[in-house]
Parts: C-alpha cells; structure tokens; sequence
C-alpha cells in the first residue's frame, strides 16, 4: 500500500473518502448528537481518538484525517450540538458544547482517549478535559485561539441574521466558504460543501442552526473579555499545539504564547505555508502532524 502522504493531493482525498466513517447517533445531554466513527484495525483493540471540529463546521470535516489515523486508533468525531447532523437546542452556551464532549466520550465507552480538536473544538476540549480530567489522556489543539490577559477572547459586532434558504442545491454549493477566508483545494471545497447543506421544506439551507451564531454576537464592545489562561490554569491534561504559519487565529504573537499558556504543554508545531482551516486545506500534512504526536506517544 502507497503511502498517502508521498501521492497527489486527488488521489489522497479519493482515498480518504473511500474510507467513510460510520454514521451514528446516541440520545445525550437532551439532544440527539451525531457522530461518524472509524472502528480501527481488526482483531486488535484499538486505542481510542475523539475528533473535535470548528466553528459551525461538522463531523466531516476529519473526513480526509481520520481514516488514516483509524489504521492504528478507533476514531470517533462529533458534530456539536446545532451543527452537522445533531438535534437542535432553544438555546446553546459553551457549557452545553462542554457537556456533549464529555457526554459523548461517556457514551461511546472511550474513556481515556487522545482528544483532537480543531478551532472551536481545541477551545471546548481544554474545558471538558478541566471538568473531567478522568476522561482525557491528553489532548492536541489544532489552531485554536486561547485568551489571555493581554488578548482576551471576545465576540463578535455583526448583526445577527438568520441562515439565507436557495432555491436547489447547484445556487447554494458555489457559496461555501472557508472563515476566516483562506486558500483551499477545489476538491477539497467541493466535498465539504455537499456535506454542509441540507434540503428542507423545499429550500436549501446550511446544515448549522442559525441560533447556534447567536452565542457569540455583539460582544465585541466587552471590557474584559474571556481569559482561557486563568479558566484552564488548574488544567492536568498534558496538551500539544499544532498551527498553521500563516493563520489569522493563531497569529505569531498568539503563538509564541502557546508554550506557556497551560500547566502542561508538550509540544507546539507550526506547519510551514499552511492557514487556519489545516483539515480542510492541508490534511496531508495535518496527518503526517499527528501521526508523529500519536507515534511518540506509543512508543
């Protein structure tokens, strides 16, 4: 079997997608909460991995990492709560996003698993491995911006709005972005996209509730703002960083802090020529990341 990381960036992803996970849901922390798992080697039990997406993103977007990292782990990747396939809530916070972390763990039976989280996901990770320490063996953030005294996180000025509707699939495909706006593959776009819409009541919509980006509105004008260094300083969980050089999350300032801004930081790996949204748009090296990380940590 060629190695993916020495093929074309076509051939990778045609290969990553014709290695899906599997769909399944579970009842837990009042919604229903999808998630896609990859069950690892046969005859062997596998150590267990949680995959942790961004932003209003989904469970697919580890589509192109997962099956790789499944070849020696069972992997299991959520979609929070109002994103990708899982139920919708009234209202969502970031305690709840907390919840269903730990909730899913729990009910998947992979205590003591290695936690990925991308973005939002490293962010919500490092809270639920504060909340429950006895469910994480370690966690590795993948270009997550944490706040701090001096670069305190806050929200957002826009207005909110609710999610636009399209007539058919082909007007609502072409308006898939990345956010922040970054470079990608066309192949790795076009995937994506089909997987972030769905069709209901005749219209075409993003599949993320509009009352998740609720959460984070018009707290741009917050004095304080949130400090994720003070929150996590009780933190036991051992944590590695991966970034991308050129993220507009993780910029170079927020990056040289990452060393220090947690109790317990192993590692911190910038991936050269590389931006925010790295299993999207460089998975290959995403992978070849973590499979270093995860290779340490067997040996």
């Amino acid at each position: 079997m060629t190695d993916p990381l020495l093929t074309g960036f076509q051939d990778f992803i045609a290969r990553s997608v014709a290695m899906p996970g599997t769909s399944r849901t579970v009842e837990a922390t009042g919604i229903r909460l999808h998630y896609l798992e990859w069950s690892g080697p046969a005859n062997a039990k596998a150590p267990p991995l949680l995959l942790l997406h961004g932003y209003l993103a989904h469970a697919h977007w580890w589509d192109f990492v997962a099956p790789w990292l499944a070849q020696h782990h069972r992997v299991v990747a959520l979609d929070f709560g109002g994103m990708g396939d899982s139920g919708r809530r009234a209202e969502y916070s970031h305690a709840r996003f907390h919840a269903e972390i730990t909730a899913i763990v729990e009910a998947t039976g992979i205590a003591g698993c290695t936690a990925i989280g991308h973005s939002f996901g490293g962010r919500a990770l490092l809270y639920a491995c504060r909340d429950r320490p006895d469910l994480f063996a370690r966690a590795i953030v993948v270009d997550s911006r944490l706040g701090s005294p001096e670069d305190p996180v806050r929200g957002f000025d826009q207005q909110w709005r609710p999610n636009k509707r399209y007539e058919d699939e082909a007007s609502i495909l072409p308006r898939f972005t990345l956010r922040p706006l970054e470079p990608a593959p066309a192949a790795a776009m076009e995937y994506m996209a089909r997987r972030s819409v769905r069709a209901h009541d005749g219209f075409w919509s993003w599949k993320f509730d509009e009352n998740v980006t609720k959460l984070f509105q018009q707290r741009g004008d917050d004095p304080t703002g949130i400090d994720d260094v003070a929150e996590l300083a009780g933190l036991r969980t051992p944590v590695d960083f991966i970034y991308g050089e050129e993220s507009r999350v993780v910029t170079p300032e927020r990056a040289a802090r990452l060393p220090t801004c947690l109790p317990d930081v192993r590692s911190v790996t910038c991936i050269p020529a590389s931006h925010h949204h790295l299993p999207v748009s460089q998975p290959i090296a995403l992978v070849a990341a973590l499979r270093a990380l995860l290779g340490a940590s067997r040996s």
